[in-house]
């Protein structure tokens, strides 16, 4: 390897390394308030993805759309009653798949959530699942788990379960 070709190595390597702070500093950045959602305007398409991947067998027929938009709000709601901490760890993860960069690197999605396949929403679920590098899992059970809590909380989808409803009503 000559001179010049190890400079431009280092100075490639430079920029990317900085390249790379300045990405995880803007993902880190997520502003937590006191019963407010960490859920962005951005990050809804994704939810609205992810919504339909975990709910497929649970949403109706008809009236698929307003379903999914119902299991997103609800999604938005479980949301604000997490920690601090939690709810910062969340915003950064919804900010790292909603990214581009995040999203082919971890979901491995080369287009963008609105115009992903349910097929595609479905492997990226079950790869996020079973992820080799063990601290990835928990991103899926936190979607996974905030997205049913949502969806199954609505006294809506009781009936459909059986579930007569809790035995008494905290006024």
């Amino acid at each position: 390897m000559n001179r010049r070709r190890f400079i431009k190595l280092g100075a490639a390597g430079l920029l990317m390394a900085g390249g790379l702070g300045w990405l995880g500093r803007h993902f880190a950045k997520v502003d937590v308030v006191a019963g407010r959602s960490v859920v962005l305007p951005q990050h809804r398409p994704m939810l609205h993805a992810l919504a339909e991947g975990l709910l497929d067998p649970a949403l109706p027929a008809t009236g698929r759309q307003e379903a999914i938009e119902v299991a997103v709000n609800a999604f938005i709601e479980a949301t604000k009653t997490l920690a601090a901490s939690a709810q910062a760890e969340l915003g950064q993860l919804l900010n790292i798949l909603e990214n581009p960069v995040g999203r082919r690197l971890i979901a491995d999605l080369g287009t963008n959530w609105e115009k992903a396949t349910p097929a595609q929403v479905r492997a990226f679920l079950i790869s996020f699942r079973d992820h080799p590098i063990p601290a990835l899992q928990p991103g899926y059970h936190a979607l996974h788990d905030l997205m049913m809590a949502g969806w199954y909380g609505q006294p809506g989808q009781w009936v459909d379960m059986g579930y007569p409803g809790p035995p008494f009503q905290i006024a």
